[in-house]
């Protein structure tokens, strides 16, 4: 289809995209967005689902994600695990980082879908190259006992946590004072593990307990953003 596109076509295409009426449609598009979101945050969740359908049905991955949350907590609708996953698979195929991330624990869990180790990796690392703090934690926490296929890897737990602590993620904070304060992946200096449990602790986590352990926070979904 794009190979065939002569050159006075795409120059029409590209008057289309700068047309008062095509940006009108791309602001309406963000601010049902914003609607949505307004009103799954204040627990209405049947106006959610009435903005986000057309939406997701269009193929917009924000709204798919939103759609695919409903479905997985029962906000709205039925639960039903196994329309959340194929929700969050439309959104995660666009790169949608915190849908690779929802899906990625429906196979962790295996819901909606079969458990499957590979996926979960292959989904959080995508993601967590794409920029996704939690999935750039989730990496420290496999590589740092091995799970889920990831060789056991000090150093790599150690990347993946200080790429989550930079952005300010509190688990991943946590995580990089202890690595410091134990020399794990690094070289140890109680300064800087001062400095991170700190930051931590600002945020409420507080340095004892098994920092080293696999429990996650499940995040509650990202504010909807205005679409490039």
């Amino acid at each position: 289809m794009f190979r065939s596109l002569t050159a006075a076509g795409l120059v029409l295409c590209l008057a289309m995209l700068a047309s008062p009426a095509f940006s009108a449609q791309t602001g309406t598009v963000d601010n049902i967005l914003a609607e949505a979101w307004t009103a799954y945050n204040i627990g209405q969740y049947k106006k959610t689902i009435n903005l986000v359908t057309p939406l997701a049905n269009e193929g917009n991955p924000r709204a798919q994600v939103m759609l695919g949350r409903c479905f997985e907590n029962g906000l709205g609708v039925d639960q039903n695990p196994a329309v959340a996953a194929q929700w969050f698979q439309l959104a995660a195929e666009q790169n949608d980082s915190e849908a690779q991330v929802l899906l990625a624990y429906c196979y962790e869990l295996g819901s909606g879908v079969p458990r499957n180790d590979q996926q979960v990796m292959n989904l959080f690392t995508r993601a967590a190259q794409n920029g996704n703090a939690e999935a750039q934690f989730n990496l420290a926490m496999n590589y740092s006992q091995g799970l889920y296929g990831a060789p056991k890897n000090d150093q790599e737990a150690f990347k993946w946590a200080q790429a989550a602590a930079s952005q300010g993620y509190a688990q991943a904070e946590r995580f990089l004072g202890a690595c410091y304060e134990y020399g794990f992946g690094v070289q140890a200096n109680p300064a800087q593990a001062k400095i991170w449990y700190d930051k931590a602790m600002a945020q409420g986590l507080s340095p004892q307990g098994s920092i080293f352990s696999s429990v996650r926070e499940y995040t509650m979904p990202r504010q909807m953003e205005v679409q490039q």
